[in-house]
C-alpha cells in the first residue's frame, strides 16, 4: 500500500518528546507546590492549591501525547510490506464486527473476548496479510483474515484465493483460481 503520509516515526518519536517535556513540567509544578506547602507564611502555603490541578492536567497530557505515540506507531506498522491492505482494523477472526468508544475497542461478536486498549477501527489494519481479494471489477488487495472473511461475505463476485497461491500463481505467469466458498482454507 503506497501512501502520502508523513514520517510517522518521526512524528511518534516527537509525541514521545513532547510527553516527556510534559513529565518534567509536571516534576517542576509538584517541586514549587511542595516549596509553597513548606513555606512559614500561612497565606503562602495556601496558594499551591491549584498545584495539584495543573500537576494533574500535564500528566493526563502526556499520557495522551504517549497514546498519539503508540497510535503513530501502529500505523507506520500497517504501512509495513505483507500487512493488511485495509485502512481500518477489524476482528481478527470475525472481521467487521468491531465496536470503540473511548480509545477502547472490542468485538461484537457473540462469545469473542477480543479487547483492545486502542481505537483499532479507526486505525490501519495491522495484521499480517493472507488473502487476495479482487473484486468483480477487478480491483482489490492483500487482506488479512478478518478483512478477507468480511469481503467474502460481502463483495459480490470477488476473487479471495491464499497469498500464497496468488504469488505461485503470478511468478508462472497464470492467474490465480478463485477459492471456493467451501474450502476449509477460506476466511
Amino acid at each position: 500500500m503506497t501512501s502520502d503520509r508523513p514520517d510517522v516515526t518521526g512524528l511518534s518519536a516527537r509525541a514521545r518528546d513532547i510527553a516527556a517535556s510534559a513529565d518534567a513540567l509536571a516534576a517542576a509544578i509538584g517541586a514549587f507546590e511542595e516549596d509553597l506547602r513548606s513555606a512559614d507564611d500561612e497565606p503562602v502555603r495556601r496558594t499551591g492549591f491549584r498545584c495539584d490541578a495543573a500537576t494533574g492536567s500535564v500528566h493526563r497530557a502526556a499520557r495522551e501525547l504517549l497514546d498519539t505515540a503508540a497510535d503513530l506507531d501502529r500505523i507506520a506498522t500497517a504501512a509495513a510490506p505483507g500487512t493488511c491492505s485495509i485502512p481500518w482494523g477489524a476482528c481478527p477472526a470475525h472481521g467487521n464486527t468491531l465496536t470503540s468508544t473511548g480509545g477502547k475497542t472490542w468485538c461484537r461478536h457473540l462469545g469473542c473476548d477480543r479487547t483492545w486498549d486502542y481505537d483499532r477501527g479507526g486505525l490501519p489494519c495491522t495484521e499480517p496479510a493472507r488473502w487476495m481479494v479482487t473484486d468483480q471489477h477487478g480491483a482489490g488487495g492483500v487482506m488479512c483474515t478478518g478483512h478477507g472473511k468480511d469481503a467474502r461475505e460481502r463483495l459480490l463476485g470477488a476473487t479471495i484465493v491464499p497469498l500464497e497461491a496468488s504469488r505461485s500463481a503470478s511468478a508462472r505467469g497464470e492467474g490465480a483460481s478463485a477459492v471456493a466458498p467451501e474450502e476449509s482454507k477460506r476466511p
